[in-house]
């Protein structure tokens, strides 16, 4: 009998050194596996991206968990779509710090974009300009995304008939994750009268979608 318990001691202490090397291994490698991807899907077309993922233990990460991401990157060049729920992929995250600079997303070249938040409990904050054009709106197809570019065009355009004046697109808000949509709770902005917040969500989801 004594045989027979050392035994199961000893086949328990060494399942527990394999579980704990397997967690430390884990938590050595799936971070930064994370943060690898998400440079690649972010300069796919381009540009350069760093990422920093912050995680423990790093299975936290199976389920979209995490204690902070930040990224920074230029050059990018980022499609946009109206996939809902975007920011499932942020929420998880308690501390998110994205600083972009000189980029293209669609129809918007943007010259800067920060994404923040300080604390799950806490708004997003979100500030960007960028500029667009009445004609690229409508090449890019903006009625499928959600913004009307065909109606649209006289309003950003004025008497002029030139669709290639570049109109400014500012945005300042602190906004809250809605099931992964976008509802601004503070500040916004506007394009020729148009709200922010579908132009927002339509540009932050070009880059969130990538994380």
């Amino acid at each position: 009998m004594a045989c027979e318990a050392e035994v199961v001691i000893r086949v328990a202490v060494i399942a527990g050194v394999v579980v704990v090397a397997l967690l430390v291994v884990a938590q050595l490698a799936v971070p930064p596996f994370v943060e690898s991807r998400i440079e690649d899907r972010l300069t796919a077309g381009g540009g350069s991206a760093e990422a920093s993922v912050e995680v423990l233990p790093a299975a936290r990460l199976l389920i979209g968990d995490g204690d902070s991401i930040e990224v920074t990157g230029s050059g990018l060049d980022l499609e946009v779509n109206s996939e809902e729920g975007v920011f499932d992929r942020l929420d998880g995250f308690g501390r998110v710090d994205i600083d972009l600079t000189s980029f293209r997303a669609g129809p918007f070249e943007i010259e800067s974009f920060t994404l923040s938040r300080d604390g799950s409990q806490t708004p997003y904050s979100l500030q960007s300009s960028s500029t667009t054009t009445g004609t690229e709106l409508l090449q890019y197809g903006a009625d499928e995304l959600g913004v009307p570019g065909s109606s649209l065009i006289p309003l950003i355009t004025g008497d002029e008939p030139d669709t290639n004046v570049e109109v400014p697109v500012e945005l300042d808000m602190q906004f809250e994750s809605d099931d992964g949509r976008i509802l601004v709770t503070e500040g916004g902005g506007e394009i020729a009268g148009y709200p922010t917040g579908p132009l927002a969500e339509l540009i932050t989801s070009a880059i969130v979608v990538q994380l």
